[in-house]
């Protein structure tokens, strides 16, 4: 027994109806046309919008092709407009997504991140007994010395290793390195896994608990880029 035949997506190439799919309050109201006839004031009920806001979008969406009228609901006065998506299932290519897409989203969570985790580590540093600070000492080794961030009592291990700095909740780093393409498939693998078992505690919560956003990321680099980080 087969299922249901699965269509292919209409893809979108148009520059005005891609850069109207992209955006999260145009994607919204068209939402309310797919899969069904709408009308304009059903739209703004179902999304919460403006009647205006939502009025002005729904042309827009018309003149870049992603909606059609159906016909027009006689009523006393001006008739109403019945509309539906051109198509009920959109691709768009990612060769046509502009940059904005992407970076906006991206750049606000990165900032976020970083915001977010100094703050923590500036709280845990203040209940940490025995200090954090910058260490500068001779070594035998050229060039004759070192540094080392850390308590007074750090010894020179790798944080991963062993973690001597204050109990804080949340963990950053950037450390790079040289995989094989089987390796980068395994790492991508346990980030995978991670990501999903953070997913299970979040739903089991069911609300309760500390928000937390979880950053990853492995991406290739070229040589001259791996260089320059190692400068």
């Amino acid at each position: 027994m087969t299922g249901p035949a699965v269509s292919s997506p209409h893809e979108v190439t148009d520059p005005a109806a891609v850069t109207l799919l992209v955006q999260d309050r145009t994607r919204r109201v068209l939402g309310a046309f797919l899969g069904r006839e709408q009308t304009v004031a059903g739209a703004a009920r179902e999304t919460g919008l403006d009647l205006r806001v939502v009025h002005r979008d729904v042309q827009a969406l018309t003149r870049a092709g992603l909606l059609r009228v159906l016909r027009e609901r006689a009523r006393a006065g001006r008739p109403v407009k019945v509309y539906r998506a051109r198509a009920d299932d959109l691709f768009v290519d990612a060769r046509h997504l502009p940059p904005q897409a992407h970076d906006g989203k991206t750049t606000a969570l990165d900032t976020l991140f970083h915001h977010a985790a100094e703050r923590e580590f500036r709280r845990a540093l203040s209940d940490f007994a025995p200090g954090w600070g910058l260490r500068v000492y001779a070594t035998p080794d050229a060039p004759g010395f070192a540094v080392l961030e850390g308590p007074r009592s750090a010894r020179p291990l790798s944080p991963l290793d062993k973690w001597q700095g204050p109990p804080a909740r949340m963990l950053s780093g950037t450390p790079t390195a040289r995989l094989t393409a089987a390796q980068v498939t395994e790492v991508q693998r346990d980030l995978i896994l991670l990501m999903r078992r953070v997913a299970e505690f979040s739903a089991a919560n069911a609300g309760a608990g500390q928000p937390v956003l979880l950053r990853l990321g492995l991406a290739p680099l070229t040589e001259d880029e791996f260089r320059n980080l190692h400068r």
